[in-house]
């Protein structure tokens, strides 16, 4: 299934940067042979992208897109870039497959009320403790379809521990979360960022 759905969003990005380039050349053909100025060339480009995102959604190869465009996002993934003053410079992870390339770097405003947390990893004999009872009520669920139906959710192999803004350095990965719908917005206010934790060498599955 995951094979399968990989492959989906690779023919997807491909077809995307296809009408990509025919929105583009289309858009070009109704100018005159003559230098353009930065907005025109902006408008080609937006034209192209626009036009690759209504066929992706009009074919079928990406049926959620209309879904993830009315979604509000609230958080974002990436790793800082730059830090100057009270602003940090964030290479995200796009929110969406189509989203503006432009905004994949975003300005992180930062102050005293910023809740900063560092993800760490869990004791491991706790969170085997934990991945054996979520399996245990897996299979009660199996069992008993028609009693308790509340959502599962795995446990996390990390918690978190409140640490401070000084902690955050040039080429952490950090979860960035707002309190508005970030989806188009190239600088926003945090309300919390979690470092996130590197990998740890000799962890076991």
């Amino acid at each position: 299934m995951l094979k399968q759905t990989q492959g989906t969003i690779i023919i997807s990005v491909f077809i995307a940067v296809i009408f990509f380039g025919l929105g583009y050349i289309t858009s070009k053909s109704h100018k005159q042979l003559c230098p353009q100025t930065t907005n025109e060339q902006k408008g080609d480009f937006q034209a192209g992208w626009d036009a690759a995102k209504q066929r992706l959604s009009e074919t079928g190869f990406m049926p959620m897109l209309d879904d993830i465009e009315s979604m509000e996002i609230k958080t974002a993934n990436g790793e800082v870039t730059a830090i100057e003053d009270n602003k940090i410079t964030l290479k995200i992870f796009p929110l969406e497959p189509l989203a503006d390339p432009e905004l994949d770097n975003r300005i992180i405003e930062i102050d005293e009320n910023t809740k900063v947390y560092q993800s760490v990893v869990k004791d491991q004999k706790e969170f085997q403790k934990e991945l054996d009872e979520f399996r245990n009520k897996i299979h009660e669920r199996i069992n008993n379809p028609e009693g308790n139906t509340e959502p599962l959710t795995p446990p996390s192999g990390f918690i978190k521990q409140e640490s401070s803004l000084t902690a955050i350095q040039v080429g952490q990965q950090i979860t960035v979360t707002a309190e508005q719908d970030i989806k188009n917005l190239k600088q926003f206010k945090a309300i919390e960022i979690i470092i996130q934790s590197e990998a740890v060498e000799g962890a076991t599955n």
